[in-house]
């Protein structure tokens, strides 16, 4: 009996860790598609470069590659993930950005 509830507990403790996932991931989508609502007209306009350092600046954290062309592609702009990763690497070597940590970048 006390197997059968350990069992049927851990279970239940799987499936509230797989929710919790998801609600975060939601969560995390929903952030990113504010903040591309955000910043949409006042991207359009703006270079590629200029517009991943004011997309860096409004988040005020670090961001992914797939983070920053989701909040790019919210704004309606349609930039790639090659093109973004690129166009992040000459900000390194311009100094405009920083990669804190492997895949993550921040703006100066």
């Amino acid at each position: 009996m006390i197997a059968q509830l350990e069992s049927l507990r851990a279970e239940k403790e799987l499936e509230v860790a797989e929710t919790i996932a998801e609600l975060r991931g939601m969560d995390a989508r929903i952030a990113s598609l504010k903040a591309g609502v955000t910043l949409k007209g006042d991207l359009a306009s703006l270079t590629r470069t200029d517009a991943i350092v004011q997309v860096l600046h409004s988040a005020g954290a670090m961001l992914s590659p797939t983070e920053i062309v989701s909040r790019l592609n919210s704004a309606g702009r349609q930039d790639d993930r090659r093109s973004v990763t690129a166009t992040l690497n000459y900000l390194l070597q311009q100094k405009v950005v920083l990669r804190p940590s492997k895949g993550l970048y921040l703006a100066v």
